[in-house]
């Protein structure tokens, strides 16, 4: 079975850990790093972080985007979406087909 771990606040990632998923709580952006290095270098296949630690380490999911695993998720924290999940998905679809057929058409 392959490993799943949660990266994020304390208070966003605690509750996972009744389903299995290791929770790994960080305080700022240097913690981001260093446990989303860790969790690579541990053969965690999937790897969901908050909208925080995405910001910190972004540079260092690039460099796995392309790549099965890990497979990288971003999810809200407890204080909710900033929208980065979103933007990122959208891109992704962009950059997919080479259109951007998610644009607000404005029709609300």
């Amino acid at each position: 079975m392959s490993k799943i771990a949660f990266i994020g606040d304390r208070d966003s990632v605690w509750g996972f850990r009744a389903f299995g998923i290791a929770a790994i709580p960080v305080a700022d952006a240097d913690g981001a790093r260093d446990a989303f290095a860790a969790a690579v270098r541990e053969g965690y296949a999937i790897i969901f972080v908050t909208e925080d630690v995405y910001e910190a380490c972004s540079e260092q999911i690039r460099e796995y985007r392309d790549q099965a695993i890990p497979t990288v998720t971003l999810l809200p924290d407890v204080r909710g979406s900033r929208g980065l999940a979103a933007d990122e998905i959208h891109q992704a679809v962009s950059a997919a087909i080479g259109a951007d057929i998610l644009a607000d058409s404005g029709n609300d």
